[in-house]
């Protein structure tokens, strides 16, 4: 394994979280993350992008895709020809400014209020939900921001036709207000990244009625029709794993939810030209760090795990995705924070797909 940096900085607004990553049409390689933050939860983040044009050894200095007046929160990529998809999604003003109260000294704190005293209810109207642009010369340059109505970490996935289809929490008022408080899981897809069908309501796994949380779903597609889904699961007991779902309808419906028991959450899936499912998870417990699995029959069994990084400092960690490199090396980016530094950076991790048992 080979480790490295995306981005980093030492800044007051030096913060990156929450990356997805994705090959781009003319080679190079994009992740784009949560940049230029002041904390965990602050209404100065942006969604940046930076490239790789050496197969992710080395990255650019990280660029502006688009910037609301609020907080522009996990990341997300999908490419499909030369149309990229960036996704992410906002906290209202009322969610910031309680947990500023809760979690920033005083002279943050009142930056912070002193900011958000400048976002009219028009702007939070325009931007408060899930987001997204969409790029149609390969990752240069992205569109104007409009409103999804589902929203995940890592946003949607690119069916063998070549279309969008996006598996994603019902975004709503109590979720953007209370943090994670509704369980409701939808879906819808798109063409051209631009118009999007209305969202179809998938059912929850019954442990949802049991006062487990279920949230920040990915999915990807294996052809003929197949996705396999996950979902993050938590509840106050120190639960935190994922479940999967396979559908064979292209995503209309889905099997039965299964526990995987994995000490980790959310998921990124990504298919190998080998035909493989990568499955990558922060790990909040310790040792705290990212983590990996493989499976060679669609989901249905998965390796033991493999250890990424276990150098994580906390609990604030996690959401690593994965792409592959022009040699069928893998690429993981992810965030976490070095031992000394203020805040949190993007990391990579270069690997190879381990042998079929």
């Amino acid at each position: 394994m080979k480790h490295g940096t995306v981005v980093e900085s030492s800044r007051l607004f030096g913060g990156f979280n929450w990356p997805s990553v994705a090959r781009l049409p003319d080679g190079r390689i994009a992740a784009v993350c949560s940049g230029f933050r002041l904390g965990h939860v602050c209404p100065f983040g942006k969604a940046v992008i930076c490239y790789s044009s050496d197969e992710g050894l080395t990255w650019s200095a990280p660029a502006v895709a688009f910037d609301t007046p609020l907080d522009d929160r996990d990341a997300g990529i999908a490419v499909s020809g030369d149309r990229v998809v960036l996704t992410s999604f906002t906290n209202s003003r009322a969610f910031q400014r309680a947990l500023a109260k809760r979690d920033y000294p005083e002279k943050e704190r009142k930056l912070i209020e002193a900011y958000l005293d400048l976002v009219s209810d028009e702007d939070e109207k325009r931007y408060l939900g899930s987001t997204c642009a969409v790029s149609k010369d390969g990752g240069k340059a992205f569109g104007k921001v409009f409103l999804l109505p589902v929203s995940s970490p890592h946003g949607p996935c690119v069916k063998k036709d070549g279309s969008f289809y996006y598996l994603g929490r019902a975004f709503c008022e109590e979720f953007v207000t209370g943090g994670f408080a509704v369980n409701k899981l939808q879906w819808a897809e798109s063409a051209d990244g631009e118009k999007w069908s209305h969202p179809v309501d998938l059912p929850m796994p019954p442990e949802a009625e049991e006062g487990i949380l279920f949230c920040e779903p990915h999915a990807v597609s294996l052809g003929e029709g197949k996705i396999l889904a996950g979902l993050r699961a938590q509840n106050g007991n120190g639960l935190f794993t994922i479940y999967t779902a396979l559908s064979r309808d292209g995503g209309r419906t889905f099997g039965a939810w299964k526990a995987t028991g994995f000490d980790g959450a959310p998921p990124h899936f990504f298919r190998h030209s080998s035909g493989a499912v990568i499955l990558t998870y922060g790990r909040r417990i310790a040792p705290f760090g990212q983590r990996a699995r493989v499976s060679f029959d669609d989901g249905a069994n998965w390796s033991e795990e493999i250890v990424l990084r276990d150098d994580g400092l906390n609990w604030d960690l996690g959401y690593p995705a994965t792409c592959e490199c022009s040699d069928g090396s893998l690429l993981t980016v992810y965030y976490q924070r070095k031992d000394g530094a203020k805040r949190t950076g993007i990391y990579y991790t270069k690997w190879e797909l381990p042998p079929r048992a």
